[in-house]
């Protein structure tokens, strides 16, 4: 069966959430039959990586530099005249004429879009089977995100929101497959539409990687958070830590550290260093940054989908301590195998009450682990979607 994959952003390489996913979603497509990729990428460095990376995946590697004045004139004039500024983004003419060409080639059996963005290009396939990847509904994010941040932008968030979502919801009700990250995604979906076929995928993640790694009592006091350090919820969450969090924890522990790991930490982000924060900024290993903390914490009150920093601290059986909001992404024991906390008296108090208990902080961590392994092996996963295709294919 030939495939014809469309993604947001080219996925290569898989070191970020909606790359790593789709790449990993495309060597199980693989197995099914060639793919062809189309997909947009920030520069032409990018996207020669890409091309070269995913060229011993895929029959046809299509990845375009983004014109980016010509796409920012198109966000413009989309604010004006009521267009999702995320579809307009991505609109491209090259991608277009790629597409008509690539189905003038091949007999595709499935087309399989990844975020909503690429929903323009979906309609444009004529194919028996279409599959949308949503993995979390952006416009439900960007609400989150009108809420959270200052003018101008909370007023751009708040539009895209009102625009984006449906375009989401007629993605998910037309598509022969609608995929999400998450049960709590799946709920928000159904509350608006009625998709003809709705499945939870979630990540994994590969465990296997943080076999050996000592526990967390093998660690100092030390709590950190990993992310992508100009992600805005990121940098509100580490600032939430740094100013507001660790001082109420520094109270009790004055020897207790904060470590902030992550690419692209902005000034602000940078700013927070001090005798008892550290900004590493990229890490050259994420098992060996990960083996420094004692816990891991992920204050993250807004946001959609899985966060995979969450399930990578777990596999690596740090004591993992989440928000009730990301919590939703959880199908594990909270209070066993992940703790969950809210609030700067609420967060402070249980950072230092593991901190100070190592014993606890590895059985937490243990259990974690355990959990990881059974419910976000990659292999596992991809198994459930290769079913999944299999079936639809089969009825169309």
């Amino acid at each position: 069966m030939d495939v014809l994959f469309l993604a947001h952003r080219a996925p290569y390489p898989p070191d970020k959430g909606d790359r790593l996913r789709a790449f990993r979603h495309i060597e199980a497509l693989a197995k099914l039959g060639p793919v062809d990729l189309v997909a947009p990428a920030d520069n032409e460095a990018d996207a020669e990586r890409a091309r070269a990376g995913l060229a011993e995946i895929c029959r046809e590697v299509h990845v375009f530099t983004r014109r980016r004045p010509l796409a920012l004139a198109r966000v413009g004039l989309s604010l004006l005249f009521g267009g999702s500024l995320t579809v307009a983004w991505l609109a491209d003419g090259r991608i277009e004429r790629v597409l008509s060409q690539l189905q003038a080639r091949h007999d595709y059996g499935m087309a399989w879009a990844f975020s909503s963005g690429t929903g323009p290009w979906l309609r444009a396939c004529d194919v028996p089977t279409r599959c949308m990847d949503l993995c979390d509904l952006d416009a439900l994010k960007w609400k989150a995100l009108a809420r959270s941040e200052s003018p101008p932008m909370s007023w751009v968030y708040g539009i895209e929101a009102k625009r984006l979502l449906p375009v989401e919801v007629g993605l998910g009700r037309d598509a022969d497959v609608a995929f999400v990250a998450t049960r709590k995604e799946a709920e928000d979906l159904a509350a608006h539409t009625s998709p003809r076929r709705l499945e939870v995928l979630t990540n994994g993640t590969p465990w296997r990687d943080f076999e050996g790694i000592a526990p967390p009592s093998a660690a100092g006091p030390v709590v950190g958070f990993l992310g992508q350090m100009d992600y805005p919820p990121n940098i509100a969450a580490v600032r939430h830590l740094a100013e507001e969090v660790m001082p109420k924890v520094w109270e009790v522990l004055p020897e207790a550290r904060l470590r902030i790991l992550g690419r692209a930490p902005t000034r602000d982000v940078e700013a927070l260093a001090s005798e008892r924060v550290d900004v590493t900024g990229e890490v050259a290993s994420v098992v060996e940054a990960l083996a420094t903390l004692r816990v891991f914490i992920a204050p993250l009150d807004t946001g959609r989908g899985i966060p995979n920093k969450i399930i990578e601290a777990m596999a690596a059986g740090r004591a993992t301590v989440t928000s009730s909001w990301s919590a939703h992404a959880l199908v594990g024991d909270e209070g066993v195998e992940y703790v969950v906390a809210d609030g700067v008296d609420g967060r402070a108090r249980v950072l230092a009450e593991l901190l100070g208990d190592p014993e606890r902080c590895d059985a937490i961590g243990a259990a974690g682990r355990a959990y990881v392994q059974r419910e976000h092996d990659w292999d596992v996963v991809l198994g459930q979607l290769t079913d999944i295709v299999e079936e639809v294919t089969a009825v169309a």
